[in-house]
């Protein structure tokens, strides 16, 4: 399994040098094959503020940007549609390098000067976002800049709960802490509690003296008794003794925070949506199973958990078609297939 350096201090100081680790965790019996360490391909990113968008003059589907680095202005001319005044972006200066050798240049764009470029995720390859510039930050009307050393600044979340400073005009690797080490872990099967974030987090707790730190939340019930709302039934407990759901309402679905979707990357995990993500995000935490299904897919609005019968087929979320074999364990709704037990869910109640 893979798994990130900076995931793993979520939840244990680690003091000593990565490959000391795998040195560590590997005479204890859980193997590293490789230590790789990880840092963006760009250079020469900051982040910066738009302070005015005004149309092209010569061109419909262009605007001309006004962006601060909080040192000096610079003109850009820009084609993404979803930025506004107040934005926080990725500035990519004159001389800076993108990944593939991109190298940027001042240029008059249809005879307007622009010095710079106002980045994506994808150009920047720090996600798969390529609709419209990456927004750091977007002030709501009543936010003010907080300032540390007299430079305007706001704080960018770079784990659940934990904020850094985002000064204007510091590099951007460094801003969003985007290097990272990962290590590639071969876990035997007497060792299934390390199949985990958190069980790899207690065997080095444990290998270096440090303390634990599990993640701690609270959890509020309301709204309708959920036995009116959906039911759970286990048909064969041999292989599925247990199985609980709970209903989530009111839930907009939009693109997870930055951090997160770097550790999921950092797993070999592809984030797909915040609801996706978390789901992913708290399996690889806690080595328990997850899956989020769409309620409105499910027929009855239940699930039973079954096994398969001869020659049962089942679509699943990667697009393929697979006929399964007898006694594969099924979640089901009241009607179809809608996840293998523990290994994929389906087409029909995918969260989108």
């Amino acid at each position: 399994m893979q798994v990130s350096l900076k995931w793993l201090k979520d939840y244990v100081d680690i003091e000593i040098e990565p490959e000391a680790l795998a040195s560590r965790l590997t005479m204890a019996g859980l193997e590293v094959e490789s230590v790789e360490r990880r840092a963006p391909s760009f250079s020469g990113v900051v982040a910066a503020e738009i302070l005015a968008v005004k149309p092209h003059p010569h061109a419909d589907n262009l605007s001309l940007c006004e962006v601060a680095d909080g040192g000096r202005t610079y003109s850009i001319v820009c084609g993404a549609p979803n930025i506004r005044p107040g934005d926080v972006v990725p500035l990519a200066k004159t001389g800076a390098v993108l990944p593939g050798g991109v190298h940027v240049k001042e240029a008059k764009i249809r005879g307007e000067l622009s010095a710079g470029m106002l980045c994506s995720e994808e150009e920047l390859g720090i996600g798969s976002d390529a609709s419209g510039v990456m927004i750091l930050f977007r002030p709501q009307e009543e936010e003010l800049y907080r300032c540390v050393n007299s430079a305007p600044c706001i704080f960018f979340e770079i784990a659940d709960g934990c904020e850094r400073v985002l000064v204007l005009g510091e590099e951007l690797n460094e801003a969003l802490d985007l290097r990272d080490t990962i290590f590639d872990i071969s876990v035997t099967p007497n060792r299934s509690d390390c199949l985990s974030v958190t069980g790899i987090a207690r065997e080095i707790a444990a290998l270096t003296g440090k303390k634990l730190k599990l993640p701690h939340f609270a959890l509020a019930e309301n709204g309708e008794d959920i036995n009116s709302l959906t039911s759970v039934s286990i048909q064969d407990p041999d292989l599925c003794p247990r199985y609980t759901a709970r209903i989530i309402k009111n839930v907009l679905v939009k693109s997870s925070p930055l951090w997160m979707r770097m550790r999921l990357e950092g797993a070999g995990f592809r984030p797909i949506s915040n609801v996706v993500d978390v789901a992913n995000f708290v399996m690889l935490e806690m080595g328990q199973p997850l899956h989020a299904f769409d309620y409105q897919c499910l027929a009855g609005g239940r699930i039973v958990v079954r096994r398969s019968t001869e020659g049962e087929v089942f679509a699943t979320l990667d697009g393929k078609e697979r006929g399964l074999k007898p006694d594969i364990l099924l979640i089901c709704d009241g009607e179809k297939p809608v996840a293998i037990g523990g290994i994929m869910g389906g087409l029909n109640s995918e969260v989108t």
